[in-house]
């Protein structure tokens, strides 16, 4: 039996866990069992393999020392996979239906060939992680001109600096004057700070993770076992995007549960707000379109 080391890198646990063990079933469901997969936290993984100290997981993926994980759009593009910040435009997509298309199309398949390129980690599929996105704030944000009102944390993230910016919010150095942020649903009790009580549900964009693999170990694989992975891939992926939407659906139906999750009230645009905030953030994607591929976010539209 070939033993598999999953890591879990980001947070909340439980959204990560729950893809890696579908994904592990997937697997060996299809391949009679030859696989055992450790999945691991973070801080379990450096405690057991790194002598308790911070690890750099794009490295220990490289070099094998991880087999797979699952990672943030925004970790990857920062890492030099600067395609994948292109997955984070504000309303890129027109919806879940729009999203699938373009992560199991030749779209798809290119950014993955364009992650191997430059950070030579093998892709496997898109998961959400969390879905369309919604604001945490510290007061209500009832209107697009409310945002004229709040302060964000200066970031290093040019597309949400800029998205903050339009919306007329002011920056400041110092985080703990930030009273508002991006989160998701299923995400903001991990993400949303104690204060931030009022949520919006703006769907402005999304969160998006991949499914990741050591390039050698894949490269190893002959091809019936690539053709397991790869299936395990689409269908936990699949999956996994359907709960995530399930999943923030549920909390948003009722206070009794959202509250648990750290909101005091949810709050919705009037349709004219939706639109009056959409046409404020989208000709980012415009201006965003020259730092990507020749075509790529055009693809993306049109997919």
């Amino acid at each position: 039996m070939q033993k598999i080391k999953w890591v879990l890198f980001h947070t909340p646990e439980e959204l990560f866990i729950r893809t890696a063990k579908h994904f592990e079933a997937e697997v060996n469901k299809l391949s009679n069992n030859k696989f055992e997969f450790d999945i691991l936290t973070l801080d379990d993984y450096q405690n057991k393999y790194n002598e308790g100290r911070p690890c750099d997981l794009f490295a220990d993926l490289r070099n094998g020392k991880i087999h797979m994980s699952q990672m943030y759009i925004f970790s990857l593009a920062f890492s030099n996979a600067t395609d994948f910040l292109a997955l984070g435009l504000p309303f890129l997509f027109k919806d879940h239906d729009h999203a699938s298309r373009v992560f199991e199309s030749k779209v798809g398949e290119d950014l993955l060939t364009h992650l191997k390129d430059t950070l030579q980690i093998k892709g496997l599929s898109f998961t959400y992680s969390g879905g369309y996105k919604v604001m945490a704030s510290d007061s209500p944000i009832n209107c697009v001109d409310d945002f004229q009102k709040l302060t964000y944390a200066k970031s290093g993230n040019g597309l949400w600096t800029d998205m903050f910016q339009a919306l007329g919010a002011k920056e400041s150095s110092d985080f703990k004057k930030a009273n508002f942020r991006q989160t998701t649903l299923p995400r903001y009790h991990a993400d949303a700070a104690n204060h931030q009580r009022f949520c919006t549900d703006t769907q402005h964009s999304m969160y998006l993770t991949t499914i990741l693999m050591n390039d050698n170990l894949w490269t190893n694989f002959d091809s019936d076992t690539k053709e397991i992975f790869k299936h395990a891939a689409k269908v936990t992926a699949k999956a996994e995007r359907e709960q995530s939407v399930a999943d923030g659906e549920k909390i948003a139906s009722s206070p009794a549960i959202y509250n648990q999750h750290g909101i005091d009230q949810m709050l919705y645009f009037s349709d004219e707000e939706q639109n009056r905030l959409k046409e404020t953030l989208s000709p980012l994607i415009n201006k965003w379109k020259p730092y990507f591929s020749q075509g790529l976010v055009d693809r993306i539209q049109a997919a």
